[in-house]
């Protein structure tokens, strides 16, 4: 039996490489990129406006994917979403409220950890698997319940050691964060029933980034960054007509090309250097969901950043892109062989479209020193830009698919670590 269980280990492990060998840039199709951005594009989606359920069902399908992929969530998250409060940074981002036997629990009583902050369905106690501890929570209690299946409800009438706290000053979270939700309570007596729901207030308060990462082998400290943001400008209320701003091309063509290399990075998975995936809301109201997400990394981690927008419709010819501000740092001279070779040709960023490098999700990066750069094939004199004839039938999916491909294949050598860009030196000031 040992024998066997040895040479079935090998075996597996074995099939595991050839699993990862075998994945080819091929896995990027056509197929999957116009279902994604059919999906993301829909009327369906009212054009993703900002603070709307639709915008909300956007982030659950980003969320979806990004699952599907193997993507972690970021440490210390349950799930990707990585709410913000985009006007007032003192805002509460966790709200929910806890009904315990018919009594609303004190927020105090009560830590909740679901997969998708501020935007769950409501849970009741056959949701949960229930378990009673004969101890107060420990502040490694999340670490004992990596390998559970279900979602979890942990309680204990136990106070912490000082006789007055439920819970320690700090609960820390394993590496990988959680792969199932737990809520941890505090009673004096057993739940006969129970309803957690999150604040409607989220709804129109707060908005949320869908974030997932690689983990490296071997540089995990070294981040490489992917991002495009998801929202669009929502619908038109003074037309007649087609009143909805589907945002085909602006950005459900960059959101398209961000879940493509989160599929194909996941299958390889063999990046040296950590990988993360950002999808960023409310970019149309002025970065605000970027602006937000850089007050929670360390600039000095993030090798790199590659903002996607607006690839779906070849302005300037099939096959070609460009980068923004590309004269800031080295990293898109970098990137110029390896994108020529993998069968794109790089055009200069037009002139006479004035702050492309200020007016994506790149530029909160790169104003903290950040190599952060957005591809493109097209700027804001596409006839459709912001206009309700943004629609999936003008998006040129071969293109794309070149594009991504493109990109997958020119930034191995970043994510391997064997290419560093310099530091963007340059004080840059302004803002969309």
């Amino acid at each position: 039996m040992r024998k066997f269980l040895k040479a079935l280990t090998i075996y597996l492990l074995c099939s595991q490489f050839y699993l990862h060998a075998q994945v080819t840039v091929d896995l990027i199709n056509e197929n999957s990129i116009r279902e994604t951005i059919n999906i993301l594009a829909s009327d369906s989606l009212k054009g993703r406006g900002p603070w709307t359920p639709e915008l909300f069902k956007a982030a659950d399908f980003i969320g979806s994917k990004f699952r599907k992929a193997g993507l972690y969530p970021l440490t210390g998250n349950t799930g990707f979403y990585f709410p913000f409060s985009p006007y007032d940074s003192n805002t509460k981002l966790v709200d929910d409220e806890l009904v315990w036997n018919d009594k609303v629990k004190p927020s105090a009583e009560f830590n909740y950890f679901p997969r998708d902050p501020g935007v769950h369905s409501p849970r009741n106690l056959k949701h949960f698997t229930v378990i009673k501890l004969d101890s107060s929570f420990t502040t490694d209690i999340l670490w004992g319940h990596l390998q559970d299946t279900t979602p979890l409800m942990l309680w204990t009438d136990k106070l912490q050691s000082d006789g007055k706290n439920y819970f320690p000053p700090k609960i820390t979270f394993p590496p990988m964060g959680l792969f199932r939700e737990i809520l941890l309570v505090y009673s004096e007596s057993p739940a006969t029933s129970l309803t957690i729901n999150s604040s409607p207030v989220y709804f129109k308060e707060i908005g949320y980034n869908m974030v997932g990462m690689l983990p490296g082998r071997s540089k995990p400290d070294e981040v490489i960054i992917f991002s495009a943001h998801y929202d669009h400008v929502g619908l038109d209320s003074t037309g007649k007509g087609d009143n909805i701003f589907n945002g085909a091309n602006d950005n459900a063509s960059g959101t398209a090309a961000l879940i493509a290399l989160a599929e194909y990075f996941g299958w390889k998975g063999d990046n040296e250097r950590t990988i993360m995936f950002c999808a960023f809301s409310a970019e149309e109201l002025g970065l605000l969901g970027s602006a937000s997400f850089v007050q929670h990394i360390v600039p000095e981690k993030i090798v790199a950043v590659i903002n996607i927008e607006m690839i779906g419709v070849p302005q300037f010819g099939p096959g070609r892109i460009f980068f923004t501000g590309a004269n800031y740092s080295n990293m898109p001279r970098l990137l110029d062989k390896p994108l020529v070779a993998a069968g794109l040709r790089i055009t200069r960023e037009p002139t006479e479209a004035l702050g492309l490098f200020e007016r994506s999700d790149n530029f909160p990066f790169a104003k903290l020193g950040v190599p952060a750069h957005t591809i493109m094939s097209s700027d804001d004199a596409d006839k459709c830009y912001h206009q309700t004839c943004d629609e999936t039938s003008r998006i040129d999916v071969k293109h794309m698919t070149k594009v991504i491909r493109a990109i997958a294949l020119g930034t191995q050598a970043l994510i391997d670590g064997a290419i560093t860009p310099k530091r963007i030196k340059a004080k840059l000031d302004g803002r969309y």
